[in-house]
């Protein structure tokens, strides 16, 4: 699957961040910041995710969504559901 977000200027995404969005403080090592200056990245993207064997997954999950490995009801990871996040995901459902 992959899903909409956005990409901090630190490199790292929303999901990587304390916060609804980038610049909330970055967790990409192991739940500590990166040491790399983050900032709000104001345009989402359709961020990939791979399987096992490298391949790309075409699913996208829908602004808002938790990532079906997680428990039900988890509310830390989910995708950004802001006015831009659901314009991409209306656009590349289509």
């Amino acid at each position: 699957m992959a899903y909409i977000g956005h990409r901090c200027t630190c490199g790292h995404s929303d999901l990587q961040h304390r916060g609804a969005q980038t610049g909330g403080g970055c967790t990409a090592r192991a739940g500590h910041p990166c040491q790399k200056p983050c900032g709000p990245a104001p345009e989402p993207q359709v961020i990939p995710t791979f399987n096992l064997h490298g391949r790309p997954v075409e699913r996208v999950l829908a602004p808002g969504a938790g990532f079906p490995t997680l428990q039900k009801g988890s509310s830390y990871l989910r995708t950004c559901d802001c006015e831009a996040c659901t314009a991409l995901y209306a656009e590349v459902a289509g």
